[in-house]
């Protein structure tokens, strides 16, 4: 038996949260049995390319090279036996995948980085596919979708391989697990060069259109934007990434393309997951308390130089999740390094001059990194001083959109990685509302995260305007973490 604070904050802003609740651990993992592998690719002629197409990838992609595959994992109830999903479901979402693929071929070819020209490339030919893996499991499908406390190793046998070295990498992979007579997960394996958050999820929306709705319901205005030229380079920034890439990956040579390897990283021991909520009151809440203390900090030194926004809740939200982690972690002694650094990034469509359609698909995102060299005085500094931190290194990109890239890039890899905390996704990607005909997701979570210290923020599932989000952690550091976020909550109430 283990304890942890309950991990479910979804109560009014005017109540207390929960106490400590007994939770048990399930074993570490259950192998799932393989129905099927398959390759799924767009219908012969459809897609309206030449039979080769070769898509130069940008600085914004040539960054996330080395990096791990995102890993999403998407669970749905599912309440019929394995013979209506094997004959119905399954075939259904094999067609619309395939219909799908149409629209964002790229995403069923490969990245290669050849020798001439010496830039990473997608390669799409006709006949290229997505590697489709159908297996079953008998685990027990609410566990695994809950929020509270579990096993990172659970969840892996439900995620699909995707290699990670290699002349030619493919750019996605899919598996679909049912659960007998309770649900199905459908997770999914991408290469982050590819592209970014919200491209990714325009293709999960437009998939589960197609299989709900069929694929007349797209509208022209919903399809991908394809054309990554748009993205204009005139500081030369790809060739200083690639640059660095080459030392980075220690990038041999093949045939006729580097080899490509990321950069993997040896997991703690004992990690466990958990989900944390916070509704649209408590978020809210937390804001204007971060606000009224800009304005007392004000007022007690006298200074006016510059009127201090409030935070976005989105601000408020890491800010204390920031700072319950440095709390935690100097709890646990999990290490003895003083410094800290967070990393936030930020959507560049809108922001590049000219714009970029939101339909674009690609990487397009700046990360915005802060660095604190003694995290002992952002603990004392608290809540406030974390938000403004964050939102200070936002407010930057209005002087140029680009500004200090290049540096936040170079400071990611010479940091330590077990001190950069990094937020994926984001609530505006609205993840819940990705619904194949079934209903919504009853819970989404990506099970890459343990390969980072970062979490997972998204949309509330409880469809409140709250957000959510998930960590890995040891135990003791979830222990940890828990007691903090809701000891800290329930102060400002």
């Amino acid at each position: 038996m283990y304890s942890l604070i309950c991990c479910c904050l979804n109560q009014p802003p005017t109540r207390s949260f929960p106490s400590v609740v007994p939770l048990t651990f399930m074993a570490a993992s259950k192998p799932v049995k393989i129905l099927e592998q398959c390759k799924v690719a767009p219908p012969p002629g459809s897609v309206a390319t030449p039979t080769s197409t070769a898509i130069p990838l940008t600085f914004f992609d040539a960054f996330f090279l080395p990096v791990l595959p995102v890993e999403i994992v998407y669970f749905y109830e599912y309440p019929h036996p394995i013979s209506q999903f094997t004959h119905s479901l399954l075939p259904q979402l094999k067609h619309s995948l395939s219909s799908t693929l149409i629209h964002f071929y790229p995403l069923a070819g490969n990245v290669s980085w050849p020798h001439e020209p010496n830039q990473p490339m997608i390669y799409y030919t006709e006949g290229d596919s997505v590697s489709f893996t159908v297996a079953e499991s008998d685990a027990d499908f609410y566990h695994l979708s809950s929020n509270h406390i579990r096993e990172t190793m659970e969840s892996r046998p439900l995620v699909p391989h995707l290699p990670t070295s290699g002349t030619n990498i493919p750019l996605l992979a899919i598996q679909v697990t049912v659960f007998p007579n309770t649900g199905i997960c459908i997770a999914l394996s991408r290469h982050h060069s590819s592209c970014d958050g919200r491209a990714f999820t325009h293709l999960m929306r437009t998939w589960s259109s197609i299989s709900k709705l069929g694929a007349g319901s797209l509208s022209l205005e919903f399809l991908p934007f394809l054309d990554r030229t748009v993205i204009e380079d005139k500081e030369r920034i790809l060739n200083i990434f690639l640059e660095l890439l080459e030392g980075l990956m220690d990038s041999e040579s093949g045939s006729e393309n580097r080899i490509l390897r990321a950069i993997d990283r040896e997991l703690k021991p004992n990690l466990v997951r958990a989900t944390f909520e916070l509704n649209e009151a408590s978020s809210r809440r937390l804001k204007e308390w971060i606000f009224a203390q800009y304005n007392k900090k004000e007022e007690q030194t006298q200074t006016h130089t510059r009127s201090i926004a409030a935070p976005s809740r989105l601000v408020a939200t890491c800010a204390y999740t920031w700072i319950c982690m440095l709390k935690a972690d100097a709890k646990v002694g999990e290490s003895n390094n003083n410094m800290t650094s967070f990393v936030l990034s930020a959507d560049c469509r809108a922001r590049l001059d000219p714009p970029i359609p939101r339909t674009y698909l690609g990487n397009c995102v700046k990360p915005n990194v802060v660095v604190v060299e003694d995290k002992t005085d952002l603990i004392r500094g608290g809540v406030a001083a974390a938000a403004q931190l964050l939102g200070d290194a936002l407010h930057e990109m209005d002087k140029g959109v680009l500004k200090g890239m290049v540096q936040s890039v170079a400071s990611l890899v010479e940091l330590p990685h077990d001190r950069i905390f990094v937020v994926a996704g984001s609530p505006q990607f609205e993840y819940y509302k990705t619904d194949f005909g079934f209903g919504r997701p009853k819970k989404v979570e990506m099970t890459s995260v343990e390969g980072t210290s970062g979490m997972f923020l998204k949309d509330s599932s409880n469809v409140d305007g709250g957000f959510e989000f998930d960590l890995a952690l040891n135990k003791l550091e979830m222990e940890a973490f828990a007691s903090e976020f809701v000891d800290g909550l329930n102060a400002l109430i």
